[in-house]
């Protein structure tokens, strides 16, 4: 667990964003090394230093205070938000939503066809 919790994610998330371009999607290996900055070690994921120091690591594509970089998470959040994503990861296979590390063991037996899951 990170130390406070919970925590500002907003610059986290602004900074995935702008690891991710023009599109704003960001990849796995951005995806894991936040994760890794919030999950693990139990340090303050909203610490300044920490945080230029995952900046620094990850050099984004875009500022992620800039305008564009707001705007494309507002728009990720309003496509998550119609689609009833709730949690992290979520995951989406065949039309039907898997969220939490807690629902991948689940989600390995969907995919193994021991499990069915509801729409």
């Amino acid at each position: 667990m990170p130390a406070m919790h919970p925590f500002a994610s907003l610059p986290l998330l602004r900074l995935a964003v702008a690891c991710g371009g023009a599109q704003g999607d960001a990849n796995r290996y951005v995806c894991e090394t936040v994760f890794r900055h919030v999950w693990q070690g139990g340090q303050d994921a909203a610490d300044a230093q920490r945080l230029q120091a995952l900046t620094t690591q990850l050099a984004p594509d875009l500022l992620p205070d800039s305008e564009a970089v707001k705007a494309a998470l507002r728009a990720n959040t309003g496509a998550a938000l119609a689609q009833d994503v709730f949690g992290v990861p979520t995951l989406e296979v065949d039309g039907h939503l898997f969220w939490g590390l807690d629902a991948l063991p689940m989600l390995r037996a969907y995919l193994a066809g021991r499990l069915m899951a509801s729409p």
